[in-house]
């Protein structure tokens, strides 16, 4: 069957099982980077069993589809009409019995962790404040920051396997890894969690901790611009790294560091942290010691946060996305996905750059 046909198929049977959704839509200023083409069908169940009910009749009929959340770490293309996909973004039930709290993939992270931490005194999950995801999306990348990780306090997690059954995976057996678990495979689709809930924690700690994290999260991360975090989920100073292989570069980084990032430093600087004469430094090798002139705007904040200024074309952002992580050596994970698919159609001067973002991906994975 072709696309057409397993389109018009498709939303009959929407259609006449009421489930939420739209033809035609775009998605440029729906995503949190603010960019995409349009999809086809845009499927949003208003409910976990219309949600559940839509994705066993997309795998049933063997019409690709692309769950995605939040967006928040996701880089879907201007030049690309995609054809299938589902969002589980009216998935916002959240319950509490006793200890216990259950909620829908598509229910805020950030919401979340204000109910269980600060209405219900809960600790360890004050960490995930500000991080701009579903629940879904943020057991997917397994989010963590400031010693927090959303599997921490996980109980299981319920989902639709390939085999359209619905089963109950228990922490242990999702894999949870550094921003990885079994469901980066795709093989799985998120329906809701369970969550352990303490209700012994200090409210005036965990209230002190999650103004702390936000305060941090808001002067080290862009949000001016439309964003997707880091690139790269480094442990170390992202700088540091790129320059440690040259030696010159090395001492005047070491200088920029004890110059700009002592306490004295940080709190004259405290109302406009930036990064502007690292990236100052950065630019220059690039030009000098690789020969890379960049036409991609660099964040203020730091060299390995993606932004958005609508001014930089899609090459530019793929290109920097694959610069950065080649920099810092293949040695930690990328963030951010690129949406390749389903296709509907592409932009015919966008296939060469579409082939060569496939053809860099497949490398990454052999590496």
């Amino acid at each position: 069957m072709n696309t057409d046909k397993q389109l018009g198929v498709l939303i009959s049977y929407l259609e006449t099982n009421k489930i939420f959704y739209r033809e035609n839509y775009s998605l440029k200023y729906e995503t949190y980077f603010k960019m995409g083409g349009k999809v086809k069908c845009f499927i949003t169940p208003q409910s976990h069993d219309k949600f559940k009910q839509a994705v066993i009749f997309l795998q049933s009929n063997h019409i690709k589809y692309k769950v995605i959340g939040f967006t928040s770490n996701i880089i879907l293309f201007d030049e690309i009409e995609y054809s299938v996909i589902i969002s589980p973004k009216n998935l916002t039930l959240l319950e509490i019995h006793d200890k216990v709290v259950e909620v829908e993939a598509g229910y805020s992270l950030q919401d979340f962790v204000r109910v269980v931490s600060i209405l219900n005194n809960s600790e360890g999950y004050e960490g995930l404040e500000g991080i701009p995801a579903s629940i879904g999306g943020a057991i997917v990348m397994n989010a963590y920051a400031y010693g927090c990780a959303i599997s921490n306090h996980l109980i299981s997690v319920e989902c639709i396997d390939k085999d359209n059954q619905v089963v109950t995976l228990e922490k242990g057996d999702c894999h949870f890894g550094h921003r990885d678990s079994i469901f980066r495979s795709g093989n799985y689709v998120i329906l809701r969690a369970t969550f352990e809930l303490n209700k012994n924690g200090d409210k005036d700690l965990i209230a002190k901790n999650i103004e702390k994290f936000h305060i941090a999260r808001h002067s080290y991360q862009d949000f001016v611009y439309p964003n997707l975090g880091s690139i790269i989920a480094a442990t170390d100073d992202a700088y540091r790294t790129i320059f440690s292989e040259n030696f010159s570069y090395t001492i005047i980084y070491w200088i920029l560091k004890y110059s700009l990032k002592n306490p004295v430093s940080k709190f004259i600087m405290r109302r406009n942290p930036n990064n502007v004469l690292f990236n100052k430094l950065l630019l220059h090798y690039l030009k000098n010691e690789k020969n890379i002139f960049l036409n991609y705007k660099l964040s203020r904040k730091s060299a390995n946060i993606l932004i958005n200024d609508g001014n930089t074309s899609t090459q530019e952002i793929v290109n920097y996305v694959l610069l950065i992580r080649d920099l810092l050596k293949k040695n930690f994970h990328l963030e951010n996905e690129f949406i390749i698919g389903p296709v509907y159609k592409i932009n015919p001067e966008f296939e060469m750059t579409l082939n060569t973002i496939i053809d860099r991906l497949n490398n990454l994975g052999k590496e």
